[in-house]
């Protein structure tokens, strides 16, 4: 979204509603997905996950013991 520009909330609130409905086919994509082994990141995804979570961050210090 472009800075400066607001949502419509009338959109908003019926594009959640939208999403809340449990259809047919919703339920019927849901089964087959989990049949497929649901939701798997990818092996790109994990190794990158790993090495950001080992990258320092500028501003943090590692916990030091003080007296």
């Amino acid at each position: 979204m472009k800075h400066g520009t607001r949502k419509n909330p009338h959109a908003v609130a019926l594009g959640r509603l939208g999403g809340l409905v449990r259809s047919k086919a919703k339920q019927l994509a849901n089964r087959e997905n989990g049949r497929k082994g649901g939701f798997v990141k990818s092996r790109k995804k994990k190794i990158a996950a790993r090495l950001n979570a080992r990258r320092p961050r500028p501003g943090r210090r590692k916990n030091s013991s003080k007296p």
